[in-house]
């Protein structure tokens, strides 16, 4: 298949005998091509392989490297470690790292345990430390009850406690807006105080123990606290010395042992029976030579046949009768990074469209369009470059880098087209066969009138059919907001009958072209027609040239015959492929064909969000900055206030412009991907298809051995 299609797939039958699986499975891994299928046990004479004896052992090796890994922080791997250096340490030295950093971790947890303890005793000692009373004092009586707590009103509390007369001692004190009391009283009057209390909010205190002022307790608490912090600061380091010297090693020792768990416990996978075994699985049709070379030199039999897709068949039959091989997407260098894209919406089905080489040149162009600054689009184009650098062996941050380089260099392409960095609009003005030049720039952006052709004083417009109108530069939010509108709805049209093209493709492989004619077809010439129709409607008054009425007349006409066409299509394809029935098929295809315009409409956010996103940034600049700059160059000048307003002029100001980085980046993205996944792969795409998933391994932090 070819890159509009997911790769050609075979199906992979190997079998032999039992002592031959644990080789097999190894050069299964090493090969990483081969997606086995899980064998559901559903045969008599075969059952479910069992783990390997070395699993257990791997898996409790395993476990207590997660338990260390859990506990340590990392820096993302740069280079591969070589996998012998590795095997080495997990047999002689990783027990002892591991005993050596569990007991620091231990030890820190403890530390952190007593630290909270203290901190809990100090807040309660600060509440009573305003009583100036022995902490013996306040507890531990036998004849005598104590009420010792915190109050919400203290005067009221006063008030209550000295109605009772000489059957209460107390001693109380005032804490901000609420108050701390004791109040000593014989037990068979304690039921009395505790009332009186309790109308105050009482709420009691825990003594703690000791002896001595709450004051001298709060001193030895903090005495123990700095020694506790001081060792915990020195084993702190001491962790991150241990990580930094050992960290890379321990999570590539897991990678390790998880690639050999894979392989000790793959037999489970497989149909075995007391002799033999068999592995049911798929490969893809360009990798067969390669698996079946290598398999045949530990397998009894390999068998390798290439999948044939079925026929078309009768619309409303089972799609999934036949057993559908997984998808594998083609092999791709720059388009790779959109496959994630793709995968959000599921696979395709086998041999049909695979969107991803089309959203290469779309997403890109869509969002560029969107955001379209040159300052911004630099900054999406710095963090590709930064995630690049942290995260040089991770296969999806690298493609997260690749996409967000592809939409910064969009960004960047029709910053430039429009004339814009950081919301300024720095290119001149055509007016009245002038040329004026734009208002209110600073000398650090309006130098980019350089990087074109006659220092920005240029107009190329090309006028094509249909009212059509492309200039550059192309003044957006200006001169050209009107061309830009038309141009959405046109780019509109022209990406659903691109869906509409390919969905029409894959119903004319699975059912034919009969089937495809309605199911696909109906919606193209209903398109088709209603553009054309509503182009002569709304283009026709006002213009007084006869011959160029009289076109429009027929290009109405002719929009008019091609939808009434394609409704009636529409109204078909509902109730006889669809097997709607007549009398639900016909007022719903009326319905579903009204519905087209507001897809075609949608696609005018891609001027709406661009003109929001630059006008937040352009408002930013017209607020803040010619204050700014108003201050900077009376600098020499300058007042106290003046200094003391520069740098909240410069915060207030980057502000703006983060915001309007992030509501950039944000923003577009969200709508381009509506675009996509509803209003084009919605024409053609079904993502039903299971992922290719090789047993193997990719490499993380070790080299394969």
């Amino acid at each position: 298949m070819s890159q509009f299609t997911t790769e050609s797939m075979s199906r992979l039958l190997l079998a032999g005998t039992r002592d031959q699986l644990p080789t097999t499975i190894r050069v299964v891994a090493s090969l990483s091509a081969v997606h086995i299928n899980d064998y559901p046990g559903d045969e008599s004479g075969l059952t479910l392989g069992r783990p390997e004896e070395d699993s257990e052992e791997v898996s409790r090796a395993l476990t207590r490297l997660r338990s260390c890994a859990a506990q340590i922080e990392v820096d993302s791997a740069t280079e591969l470690l070589p996998a012998p250096s590795v095997r080495r340490t997990l047999t002689d030295a990783v027990d002892d790292l591991i005993e050596e950093a569990t007991a620091r971790f231990d030890e820190m947890d403890s530390i952190e345990t007593e630290i909270g303890q203290i901190d809990e005793s100090i807040t309660i000692l600060s509440q009573l430390e305003p009583l100036s009373l022995e902490l013996e004092l306040l507890s531990g009586y036998a004849s005598v009850t104590a009420h010792v707590g915190t109050v919400r009103t203290l005067a009221k509390a006063r008030t209550g406690l000295t109605a009772l007369g000489n059957a209460v001692i107390t001693v109380n004190s005032e804490i901000g807006k609420s108050g701390v009391i004791a109040a000593f009283s014989r037990n068979e009057d304690a039921e009395a105080i505790q009332e009186v209390l309790q109308a105050s909010e009482f709420q009691p205190i825990q003594i703690p123990e000791g002896e001595g002022l709450p004051a001298e307790g709060i001193d030895s608490h903090r005495q123990r606290k700095a020694v506790l912090q001081a060792r915990q600061t020195e084993l702190e380091e001491a962790a991150e010395a241990w990580s930094e010297a050992n960290g890379g090693m321990l999570f590539g020792g897991m990678e390790l042992l998880e690639r050999d768990l894979s392989i000790h416990t793959a037999p489970v996978r497989v149909a075995v029976s007391e002799h033999a075994f068999i592995i049911d699985g798929w490969v893809t049709t360009r990798s067969a030579d390669e698996v079946s070379t290598a398999l045949n030199s530990v397998c009894t039999y390999v068998d390798i046949e290439d999948f044939e897709v079925p026929a078309h068949h009768a619309h409303g039959e089972d799609d999934h009768a036949v057993e559908m091989p997984p998808i594998a997407f083609a092999p791709r260098k720059y388009s790779a990074p959109f496959q994630m894209l793709t995968d959000v919406m599921g696979r395709p089905e086998y041999g049909r469209i695979d969107p991803t080489i089309f959203m290469v040149i779309t997403y890109p162009l869509f969002f560029g369009m969107m955001l379209g600054d040159m300052a911004y689009g630099l900054a999406v184009i710095g963090l590709a470059a930064f995630m690049w650098k942290k995260f040089p062996l991770d296969d999806t941050m690298r493609n997260a880098a690749g996409f967000l380089l592809a939409i910064g260099l969009a960004t960047v392409a029709f910053g430039y087209l429009y004339g814009e960095f950081a919301g300024f609009e720095f290119l001149p003005h055509l007016a009245d066969g002038a040329y004026v030049a734009a208002e209110g720039v600073p000398a650090w952006v309006s130098w980019m009138t350089t990087l074109y052709p006659n220092g920005g004083e240029i107009h190329h417009e090309f006028a094509g059919y249909f009212g059509l109108v492309l200039v550059f530069p192309f003044h957006r939010v200006s001169l050209n907001m009107d061309d830009l509108i038309l141009l959405t709805i046109y780019m509109g049209v022209a990406h659903i009958f691109i869906g509409l093209l390919l969905g029409f493709r894959n119903v004319a492989k699975a059912h034919g072209f009969v089937a495809a004619v309605f199911e696909k077809g109906s919606w193209m010439v209903l398109l088709i027609g209603g553009f054309l129709f509503s182009y002569a409607f709304l283009v026709s008054p006002g213009h007084t040239d006869a011959e160029y009425v009289a076109l429009l007349d027929t290009v109405f006409t002719v929009g008019v015959v091609l939808a009434l066409t394609g409704t009636l299509m529409v109204m078909v394809m509902l109730a006889h492929y669809e097997k709607m029935g007549w009398a639900i098929g016909i007022p719903m295809g009326v319905l579903e064909s009204l519905g087209l315009l507001p897809k075609v409409v949608s696609y005018v956010r891609l001027f709406a969000v661009g003109v929001v996103g630059v006008k937040i940034a352009a408002t930013g600049n017209e607020m803040i900055y010619p204050v700014f700059a108003s201050t900077l160059s009376n600098l020499g000048s300058a007042v106290a206030v003046d200094l003391i307003l520069l740098p909240l002029l410069i915060v207030g100001w980057l502000i703006v412009q983060l915001f309007a980085l992030v509501l950039g980046v944000f923003s577009p993205n969200i709508h381009t991907v509506r675009l996509h996944f509803v209003e084009w792969m919605m024409q053609f795409y079904e993502g039903s298809g299971l992922p290719f998933k090789p047993f193997g391994f990719t490499p993380g932090r070790v080299e394969i051995e």
